[in-house]
């Protein structure tokens, strides 16, 4: 079996945490008591910027390796493949869109505040990076590095110029209102630095696992992807904590996407130095924990959110710890019960990918029928 299409135990770990640092955030922010919700306010500026970069990173990552793996077949030299290919990818963008309105407009609803129709909700930000990086996956890792220096300037420059301007009934208001709303969620330009750099640790994870020797490709892997980007990892973290310290937390600055990243560079490259050791196995209980919060992340982001209501601010700072581990240990078994019964039937993920696939097989057998009939 072609190393390439197996299932990356790392990315789902990376993917897999950064759901459950998404969930216990959630928690801590609906669930504690007004007294101890400065706990929230203090961790939440550490970890959920980690969480949401390293979920859109790996997103980033899985489709660069999905679309490698694509283009790498054969059919992909006819013109038609390639066209059915681009529209599998543009309707499974639109769906995840789709997806994130119904969750604004419910949670507009919700608040009875319906300038959160549109919110960067973390489906939101994917959808439309999906979208924006299309004509990208094609171009080289250095034009993409390029790319996102330049978007992390841009993003800068825009919200200091845009953020007086903040809520107002003009021009530069909605300008704001677009990109930033709310700016302590998942902006497009900031977040979508982390997905570009998911394809281009994608891009070199698959190149390096094409290598056929078993022990060359692991010193490869070893010297030139882990090593360097876990340094790199390091060197991001450090200037983004000190560049604008003690506010590098504020995460739409260029020192909370540094940090962020720096930190989930770290992480995934140890993981998959520990991968290629041969430390996870698909029996492991540990990586099984996380690919089950991996392989059903579309649907736990949409259904955990019923949690909200369990506790509204009735929990203290010690309570609150027993509630969230009972918690996780029922939502973890249900996750195994639905996934051993259910398995991808389960995954909206996988479900709008699959409906993404099957429309545009439908165009393309329309385009292919009309060509035969023509020649």
């Amino acid at each position: 079996m072609n190393k390439t299409k197996q299932r990356y135990k790392s990315i789902d770990i990376v993917r897999g945490l950064s759901m459950l640092i998404m969930i216990f955030g959630h928690m801590l922010d609906w669930w504690l008591t007004e007294m101890d919700h400065w706990f929230f306010v203090f961790i939440a500026g550490y970890l959920e910027p980690i969480a949401a970069s390293g979920f859109v990173f790996i997103a980033g990552t899985s489709t660069i390796l999905s679309y490698n793996n694509s283009i790498s077949k054969p059919e992909a030299s006819d013109k038609l493949y390639m066209q059915k290919l681009r529209n599998a990818y543009i309707i499974r963008a639109l769906l995840i869109l789709l997806t994130s309105f119904f969750y604004n407009f419910g949670v507009a609803i919700m608040y009875k505040d319906f300038n959160l129709l549109w919110s960067w909700n973390i489906l939101q930000t994917l959808g439309f990076a999906l979208l924006l990086s299309w004509i990208l996956l094609k171009t080289s890792k250095i034009f993409r590095v390029i790319v996102c220096i330049i978007v992390l300037i841009i993003n800068e420059f825009l919200f200091l110029s845009l953020i007086g301007y903040q809520g107002e009934p003009n021009f530069y208001g909605v300008i704001y209102h677009l990109l930033y709303n709310p700016v302590q969620l998942y902006p497009i330009l900031p977040f979508f630095t982390s997905f570009i750099l998911g394809t281009i640790i994608g891009d070199i994870m698959y190149e390096f696992n094409k290598l056929e020797n078993e022990e060359e490709r692991k010193s490869t892997i070893v010297k030139k992807l882990v090593i360097p980007t876990f340094l790199i990892g390091i060197l991001l973290t450090i200037f983004g904590i000190v560049y604008l310290f003690p506010s590098f937390l504020l995460w739409y600055t260029i020192s909370a996407r540094l940090y962020a990243i720096g930190i989930v560079l770290m992480l995934i490259s140890f993981l998959i130095g520990m991968e290629e050791n041969n430390m996870f196995n698909a029996k492991n209980k540990r990586y099984r924990f996380f690919f089950f919060y991996s392989y059903y992340s579309f649907t736990i982001y949409l259904a955990h959110n019923p949690l909200y209501f369990l506790f509204y601010r009735q929990l203290n700072l010690y309570i609150f710890w027993i509630a969230f581990g009972i918690s996780m240990f029922f939502i973890t078994i249900l996750l195994k019960i639905i996934y051993d019964k259910f398995g991808k039937y389960a995954s909206l993920n996988i479900g709008i990918s699959f409906v993404g696939s099957y429309y545009a097989a439908k165009i393309y057998n329309k385009k292919l029928a009309k060509k035969n009939m023509i020649g």
